[in-house]
């Protein structure tokens, strides 16, 4: 009778797997796996969340041009991964500029649910981070020190802060993300794209189904920043695996008369 509950319950994760679906991004800086044409359609097919923020000014900013513009964000997730997305103007990773601090933030991310924006765009509970713009390319951290962005400061804090992620007393590297960065010089005055994958296995939490996420990006400066927030949408695989389980027990007191 055990080994056929076990049995049964395998076959109800695979069918969970099979009707949710895999997200399967392949990371290589293109998003027509997405359904995403950069400034044609912005919209992501299946469950992934977005915002897009194309010539959108946030912060009323001196200095802002096209250069340092954001224009879209996104988050997907399967039974493996966490996928994010990114558009923006801004120099991405360590090699683009001529001057290290000229380069985009780090991505930080929030899945505790404590995520907050002020007025000015400061956002608090980041708790972890992936290493886009310095250091070790796709390093994930647990409790970064962030450093704050430079250009403005409010009552509320640094304008679009905060802005890029390193290693403090504290800080634990859970693993590396797979990322990939593309410049098309093509695309309106020139545009990067970031897209990446973060194993759900080098957590030290698991994060069901309906869970929040948030994230954030900036530059040094501040002038721009892009926020987003959505939901996990697809359950861990010990989920699926209670749920498969679940629905054999209850097949067999149906069958059995059981009220």
């Amino acid at each position: 009778m055990e080994r056929l509950i076990t049995i049964c319950a395998m076959m109800g994760l695979t069918l969970g797997i099979s009707a949710i679906g895999r997200a399967g991004y392949v990371i290589d800086a293109d998003l027509s796996d997405w359904g995403v044409t950069p400034f044609v359609d912005w919209v992501p097919d299946g469950t992934a969340d977005y915002t897009q923020a194309d010539d959108v000014d946030l912060y009323d900013a001196e200095n802002y041009r096209e250069k340092y513009d954001f224009e879209a964000l996104y988050f997907d997730d399967d039974v493996q991964s966490f996928y994010f997305a990114a558009v923006t103007s801004y120099p991405l990773g360590a090699d683009r500029s001529p001057e290290p601090a000229l380069v985009c933030g780090d991505l930080g991310i929030d899945l505790d649910g404590d995520f907050a924006v002020s007025e000015h765009g400061v956002v608090t509970g980041l708790e972890y981070a992936v290493q886009i713009s310095w250091d070790i390319l796709g390093a994930v951290l647990m409790d970064p020190e962030w450093s704050q962005t430079v250009q403005k400061e409010w009552p509320d804090g640094w304008q679009g802060s905060p802005w890029r992620a390193r290693k403090g007393p504290h800080t634990v590297e859970l693993g590396s993300a797979a990322i990939a960065i593309e410049y098309y010089p093509s695309m309106e005055e020139g545009t990067y794209i970031l897209e990446g994958a973060i194993s759900r296995d080098i957590f030290p939490v698991a994060y069901d189904r309906g869970h929040s996420v948030a994230l954030h990006l900036t530059h040094w400066c501040g002038n721009d920043s892009i926020n987003l927030t959505g939901t996990v949408a697809v359950p861990e695989p010990a989920t699926l695996l209670i749920m498969g389980v679940g629905a054999y027990i209850l097949r067999r007191l149906r069958t059995r008369g059981t009220p």
